[in-house]
């Protein structure tokens, strides 16, 4: 990181720094290396702590003088007194805290280095110029960059950040990245934040050196964190309190116990994590956020703890009982998991016939159906498929067939069902509304504005049709179904590559098959290159990133499943997640796309981060077992 004197602009340069203007005439150049000690290094030995402390005394001197001359040589010494002068910020002589912000405030760092890779430059391009919640974007934005590409430059606003709750937010983000799967470059990381910090004392840092300590030991130091959240903590309720909050000393718990965990130190991990409970707020959301929390990292009975604590919350909350009825059955007690799960349904309940649907208005009821099918798709998220199918057949039996809320939760459970390859159930769910529709123009009109399409829906049915008569052993009768499949719905590649799977015993067959794979390759290339046009043409509506990532999976997603150039497949999907980076769908095809290459190693390990995304889709844990057996195979 570079930075130097400027005394005649007043706005956040790369590479430059700008200090108060009192000390700015006659400055030499400052240069700050990435541990910030390098002007030390070529004009003499760093400033000693003791100094810059009296100095920053010397702001609250009863002679002027001596406060400006204070002032002048601790601007003129810029970053190298910058963290005592963030601690100086808090100080309880209001004259020091006043003239400590005014110093900080008036540093405008450099927030990248020539070192740092293009796309962390991007991210940091006048970062200092941001607010609060695009400089914290930012961050999200470096958490995102694959092979810990932003570390430097997290450690950098963990140190350098004016907002010290930005700076918590760097460190914690260093802190939930995935660890490096070598020792060598887990103990290259933990010299990085070494360096980059240097000697900075704040909170934030010293969560850092802790984690470098774990990266290079390979341990969690159970005594050690607790030690510095109960620091955290202490400062709550003390003067301290504007240095920490409570979001995040929680987060930092929850970064802990995590590693804990994941460090095989469930004790530790449940001991600290139910040391910390108070610190969760008693509301509905974080409750819930909390459970699933707990739930996720496999602490079940934290949530059974929080349960005890906040039992007259839990009774009245369905997703809070779901979330105790999971770590129950998780537990090994099933009868009053699924006691809770029969308790949870029947909270804000669907009316059951006519004649109470009738007492209720049309918001009223969609509001309610509307919390179901919210309720379900949490559920489904979870794994939970027996109770999430539940609420949305209780949507589906209690409600209208041509209602909206009814339409959609059919939908949703039709997509489920498929994931799960219940084919038949699919066909017996979607047919009476196909049904419906057929004759009803009005519902079929409704039905295209909200966009459900009819000839999709056919599509489904006759897709899933051939499905069907395939897990049955009946590839011929299932070749006229997907064809029929695919002429309804041509831009669903998923019916195309069932097509091209089935036994490649009939030329006749995969003739037909391989024409409509190549014009459908076509089709994908061409929509790359339209994308492409328009984004480097810059027009007012262009596509975003997002969409040429989405036009590139798509392309490798066809490929990788049939023929065709597997290479290329590959690039393509490794663009897409430069693109749209930790997507599990994306990381499920650039699996899929290794596989295609013979890389089964790679195949394994892709699809591995994709399930940690999306821990519980069937179609994704299908594929991953698929490839663990062809890797096994090969060994």
């Amino acid at each position: 990181m570079r930075f130097r004197v400027n005394p005649t602009s007043f706005r956040p340069h790369i590479g430059t720094v700008l200090v108060s203007v009192a000390s700015l005439l006659g400055s030499p150049q400052l240069s700050m290396g990435g541990s910030g000690d390098e002007h030390a290094e070529r004009t003499g030995a760093a400033t000693p702590p003791s100094e810059v402390a009296e100095l920053i005394d010397q702001l609250g001197s009863e002679s002027y003088a001596t406060r400006i001359r204070a002032r002048d040589s601790l601007a003129h010494l810029g970053l190298q007194a910058f963290d005592e002068l963030h601690i100086a910020q808090y100080h309880p002589d209001s004259e020091i805290a006043m003239t400590a912000r005014h110093l900080v405030s008036s540093l405008l760092v450099s927030w990248s280095q020539p070192s740092d890779s293009d796309e962390v430059r991007e991210i940091l391009h006048e970062y200092g110029a941001r607010n609060i919640d695009e400089r914290r974007s930012r961050i999200e934005r470096l958490v995102e960059l694959p092979e810990h590409a932003g570390l430097r430059a997290l450690i950098r606003l963990t140190r350098f950040e004016t907002s010290l709750d930005l700076s918590r937010v760097a460190a914690l983000a260093v802190m939930q990245q995935e660890a490096a799967n070598d020792a060598k470059t887990r103990k290259q990381h933990a010299e990085q934040i070494r360096t980059g910090l240097s000697e900075c004392q704040r909170a934030a840092a010293t969560w850092l050196f802790a984690y470098a300590d774990d990266l290079e030991n390979e341990s969690y130091d159970a005594e050690r964190w607790s030690q510095l959240i109960a620091k955290q903590r202490s400062q709550l309720d003390t003067a301290s309190a504007l240095q920490t909050t409570r979001d995040s000393v929680l987060e930092l718990v929850r970064v802990c116990v995590r590693h804990a965990w994941l460090s095989d130190k469930v004790p530790d991990a449940l001991a600290l994590a139910k040391a910390n409970l108070d610190l969760i707020p008693p509301t509905t959301r974080d409750l819930t956020q909390a459970c699933g929390w707990a739930i996720e990292n496999g602490l079940h009975p934290i949530v059974l703890e929080l349960r005890d604590l906040h039992r007259q919350m839990f009774e009245t909350q369905p997703m809070l009982l779901y979330s105790a009825a999971e770590a129950l059955k998780a537990n090994g007690d099933v009868q009053q998991a699924s006691q809770l799960a029969d308790q949870a349904i029947l909270i804000r309940p669907l009316p059951r016939d006519k004649s109470a649907r009738e007492k209720l208005s049309p918001n009223e009821l969609e509001e309610t159906a509307q919390a179901h099918r919210e309720i379900a798709q949490e559920l489904q998220n979870r794994g939970l498929f027996e109770w999430s199918e539940r609420e949305f057949r209780a949507i589906i039996d209690h409600l209208e067939i041509d209602s909206s809320p009814s339409v959609v939760a059919r939908d949703r459970l039709a997509l489920m069902l498929s994931e799960l390859q219940r084919h038949q159930e699919v066909v017996d769910l979607l047919t009476p509304l196909i049904d419906r529709i057929e004759s009803d123009d009005q519902l079929k009109n409704r039905l295209n504005l909200q966009r459900f399409s009819y000839e999709e829906m056919r599509s489904h049915i006759q897709w899933h049709l051939g499905l069907l008569k395939i897990q049955q052993g009946d590839p011929e009768s299932a070749k006229p179904m997907l064809e029929k499949a695919y002429q309804l719905k041509p831009d669903n590649i998923d019916i195309l590559i069932s097509m091209y799977q089935l036994e490649q015993d009939d030329p006749a067959w995969t003739a037909k098959v391989d024409a409509l794979l190549e014009q459908s390759i076509r089709r994908t290339m061409q929509e790359i290159t339209s994308i492409e046009v328009m984004m480097k043409q810059k027009a007012r509506f262009q596509p975003s990133g997002f969409e040429l990532a989405k036009a590139l999976n798509q392309h490798a997603w066809l490929v990788s499943n049939t023929k065709g150039n597997y290479e290329q497949a590959l690039r393509y999907s490794i663009r897409s997640l430069e693109l749209k980076p930790n997507d599990s769908a994306l990381l499920d095809t650039c699996a899929r796309c290794y596989f295609a290459t013979g890389d089964f190693k790679n195949a394994v390990a892709t699809q591995r981060r994709a399930i940690r995304l999306t821990p519980h889709s069937p179609p994704m844990i299908r594929q991953l077992e698929a490839f663990e057996a062809k890797l096994r195979s090969t060994q």
